[in-house]
């Protein structure tokens, strides 16, 4: 079998040490054919570079590497252009000015290209004069990988300063690029996020947007027939350590790894998680724990954001999802810009030919992980001890053990420090008891799944089916509450057994206060006991 190619981003080290390619030249090669300046957003660890870096050998004419893809025998590759790569990720701007930084880079560029600055020169008056000079035979194919690095290390909000000098220094360092076109065949930018009050998007205005275009949809991830055809020793042999059938593996990969699209209408594979599942041959959260959103998590609780609005449909338009400000941030932006949301469906309107999208979570490794960093930020509760506290619990529920589930609620407000809650609102408790359910299994009610107010919990498992109301007055508040709304009618003719319970919060205590378990026929009025 080929090796697994985990981490590396170089397309020579891929096609020379065997390890598995997979062919994306047909998409590059549309790309570089029709059109000069690009933009492309994806998230972390989704393939940008390694794209980046396929297109950077596609024009130094390095055939050889493409020996039986698609676009081995489609390219000149005798007419090489010469190339300006940065990536923003490889600099060490933490420590050092971006401007000195930037600078330092395009010195070492300049020196292999046998180009020398004179020695006051700013870093945007390099970068000029390596454009111009560069190109004055062959047009230059400019590449610069991972754009917005050094203002999305610096977003938070007590860092924020750093991030508005940065983004003012990137502001002069893509000012140049307008005056030098005719020097310049290509430009490809990607990053995460697209920011605005960045000259690269206010001045560039020829400069294609591709992070949503359809034709693109596919440029990084993994397609499931890729999967299949490039993986497929894989997928024979580690269906053996689960007793699946192929079919079987598939179904549980796509489950946790598919579910990402920029078009609603093909959905493809985290690159990073499914190459990390054949090698260690188990289903984990490696994207998630690759990068955690910290600042994201601390963003939703400090500002007390309604995140189970993502749960069921996030509606937003294009010019929403376009850009935001570092001073006035939209989450549901940064989300979906970060990969934690994805586009689920594409909505036209044929009244105004408008174009909206809902989103939602790509898959269980993003949603599960999520709830998990935010229930950690929430109750202060370390993520291993609160996984065991959900095993048990989930346990509980599946053997019928109704009073030691709630002995395992209770446990989880117990150990949540009294300054946490002194601090919060009624909404506070209530967001802790949503994450909690959710990540027992349960499914939100839809029409009242709001940490805003009460939460409306369905938890099935083989032989049991749990209807619970939580409620901050009394248990028999939540019982009625539960037979006004009719929660169990879909399941009447399930045939599991169906559990209604009633649950009370006691503000003053900081944990439950009660909770009374009935049947479905006795709360119906029929004395049949559980």
């Amino acid at each position: 079998m080929k090796k697994l190619g985990l981490g590396i981003q170089e397309l020579s080290e891929l096609r020379k040490d065997n390890y598995i390619y997979v062919d994306k030249t047909e998409v590059i090669h549309k790309l570089i054919t029709t059109g000069k300046y690009y933009f492309l957003s994806r998230p972390r660890r989704f393939g940008k570079s390694l794209l980046v870096n396929t297109i950077e050998e596609i024009f130094r004419g390095n055939k050889d590497l493409f020996k039986e893809t698609w676009i081995y025998d489609k390219w000149n590759f005798e007419e090489k252009s010469p190339v300006i790569k940065i990536d923003f990720s490889r600099l060490s701007y933490h420590s050092s000015n971006l401007k000195d930084v930037l600078s330092e880079e395009l010195d070492t560029i300049a020196k292999s290209n046998n180009i020398v600055f004179e020695e006051d020169k700013v870093y945007s008056d390099k970068f000029k004069q390596l454009i111009q000079e560069l190109g004055k035979e062959n047009p230059v194919v400019i590449l610069i990988d991972e754009y917005d690095k050094p203002i999305i290390d610096y977003i938070e909000t007590s860092k924020k300063e750093k991030a508005e000098e940065n983004r003012e220094i990137l502001k002069g360092f893509y000012s140049v690029i307008k005056g030098s076109d005719r020097y310049i065949k290509l430009l490809f930018i990607t990053g995460i996020s697209k920011f605005s009050k960045v000259s690269l998007f206010s001045e560039l205005n020829n400069l294609t947007d591709i992070t949503i275009n359809r034709k693109y949809a596919t440029i990084t991830g993994y397609t499931e027939k890729e999967i299949a055809d490039n993986y497929g020793e894989y997928l024979e042999s580690i269906k053996k350590d689960f007793g699946f059938d192929r079919k079987g593996i598939m179904d549980a990969i796509r489950l946790w790894y598919n579910g990402y699209s920029w078009d609603a209408e093909t959905f493809v594979y985290n690159p990073y998680s499914v190459i990390n599942f054949f090698e260690a041959r188990e289903f984990k959260n490696f994207w998630f724990r690759s990068g955690t959103p910290t600042f994201l998590t601390k963003f939703i609780k400090d500002n007390m954001v309604d995140f189970t609005k993502f749960d069921t449909k996030v509606i937003t338009d294009d010019d929403t999802l376009d850009s935001y400000d570092i001073n006035n941030i939209d989450l549901t932006v940064l989300l979906f810009q970060a990969g934690y949301l994805t586009i689920k469906e594409k909505i036209i309107d044929p009244e105004f030919y408008s174009v909206s999208y809902n989103l939602g979570y790509p898959n269980m490794e993003v949603r599960e992980s999520f709830y998990k960093f935010l229930i950690a930020d929430y109750t202060s509760i370390d993520k291993t001890t609160f996984s065991s506290i959900t095993r048990k619990l989930k346990g509980n529920l599946a053997k019928r053990e109704i009073d030691q589930f709630f002995l395992g609620l209770k446990s989880v407000f117990a150990d949540i420090p009294f300054n946490i809650f002194m601090e919060k609102d009624e909404s506070y408790y209530h967001s802790i008891i949503y994450l909690t359910m959710k990540l027992v299994g349960a499914d939100i009610i839809p029409e009242n799944g709001s940490s805003r107010g009460r939460v409306d919990a369905v938890v099935s498992n083989p032989k049991h089916i749990y209807i619970i109301e939580f409620k901050m007055s009394s248990v028999n508040d939540a019982l009625k509450q539960i037979e006004k709304r009719k929660y169990y009618e879909p399941y009447l003719y399930d045939g599991r057994e169906i559990i209604c319970i009633g649950v009370a919060f006691d503000r003053k205590e900081r944990n439950i206060k009660d909770y009374g378990v009935v049947s479905v026929e006795e709360l119906l009025g029929e004395k049949k006991k559980i």
